[in-house]
């Protein structure tokens, strides 16, 4: 039964980690992040929470289930794009936009199974906190509390650590869809928010320890301040870097293809583990090659930031929707 229906836990804390290493590592102030951080975790857990219930009134209409799938598919093409911006960044151009096509979505084909998302998301997810422990190491003589912004950090500084904290990811919302709802209730939600709060706070406390207010200026902060450690480890293995972060990147695309399935109903009579067939990736590579043709020039941060103000406006329509569903039907059976 496990292997039919296994937790994604691992997958979708995965994906709210990546959002953080590629597009937000240095966006507020370290202190100001770290006041900010309940009250973003609580509005991040509550959003969830109330989207979960309100869902399960309006999974059955068409109109929701499609908007969310679009927003999934314009994310997947996004995160190609981003990764391959982050190797035209980071490693100087080493693979074109093509071979980062190709090493992204053939994976995929392998973790078409739920239960082989669920395996691979554990092991990346362990791989990626023993490269965390390794950076630390290395880090650990360039960290000076002087570098630290001294002083209050200001209502400014405090709502835009607020407003970043509290971006809205799909993987929030994704928990909703999965089978047996009520097994993934709301500790579910408040796991995976408070995670993500805690991750982005302490990233950007190390950069900022690491680079003081210079850390904004940096193009990957958190690839520049691995390669500048004590340990030669990052520099010496940096194909291994290169591979965990297309191994994450790999299974959140995964993820979003499983989850579309799921929104647009193509499972017909197949098992759950099976629900996403080799028949859906000749359309899923054409449509993610157009999409990335498309927006090859697009901003990928201005993206990203529209994405979790448009998830917020969408989770906020259908908890209306929901709560004014649930208050009719109720009022029926009075």
């Amino acid at each position: 039964m496990k292997r039919e229906n296994p937790d994604l836990y691992a997958a979708l804390l995965l994906g709210i980690l990546l959002h953080t290493l590629l597009c937000a590592q240095a966006r507020y102030g370290a202190r100001a992040g770290l006041l900010a951080l309940p009250f973003s975790a609580a509005a991040l857990t509550l959003a969830a929470v109330l989207f979960a219930r309100a869902w399960r009134q309006l999974e059955g209409l068409r109109a929701p289930r499609w908007g969310l799938a679009a927003v999934l598919a314009a994310g997947s093409a996004f995160e190609l794009l981003r990764f391959w911006q982050l190797i035209q960044t980071a490693y100087g151009g080493a693979v074109t936009m093509l071979g980062v096509c190709l090493m992204l979505l053939l994976p995929v084909v392998y973790l078409r199974r739920v239960s082989a998302i669920a395996q691979t998301a554990n092991v990346v997810l362990s791989l990626a906190a023993v490269a965390g422990v390794v950076l630390l190491i290395s880090l650990a003589g360039e960290l000076r509390p002087a570098n630290l912004q001294p002083g209050d950090p200001g209502q400014a500084g405090w709502r835009q650590a607020l407003l970043w904290q509290c971006s809205l990811y799909p993987e929030f919302l994704l928990p909703a869809l999965w089978p047996d709802p009520d097994k993934r209730g709301p500790h579910t939600a408040a796991r995976l928010a408070v995670c993500g709060t805690v991750f982005s706070a302490a990233v950007h406390l190390i950069l900022e320890l690491y680079a003081g207010a210079g850390a904004r200026l940096l193009p990957v902060p958190v690839h520049t301040a691995a390669q500048a450690g004590t340990l030669s480890l990052f520099k010496r293995l940096e194909w291994l870097q290169l591979i965990l972060w297309s191994m994450m990147v790999t299974v959140k695309l995964a993820l979003y293809l499983y989850a579309a399935v799921r929104l647009l109903g193509g499972r017909g009579n197949k098992k759950e583990n099976n629900a996403v067939g080799l028949d859906r990736f000749p359309c899923y590579f054409l449509l993610m090659a157009f999409l990335c043709a498309a927006w090859r020039k697009a901003d990928t941060e201005t993206f990203f930031v529209w994405q979790s103000n448009l998830l917020w406006l969408f989770a906020a329509a259908v908890i209306l929707g929901g709560g004014l569903q649930y208050l009719c039907g109720r009022k029926k059976r009075c």
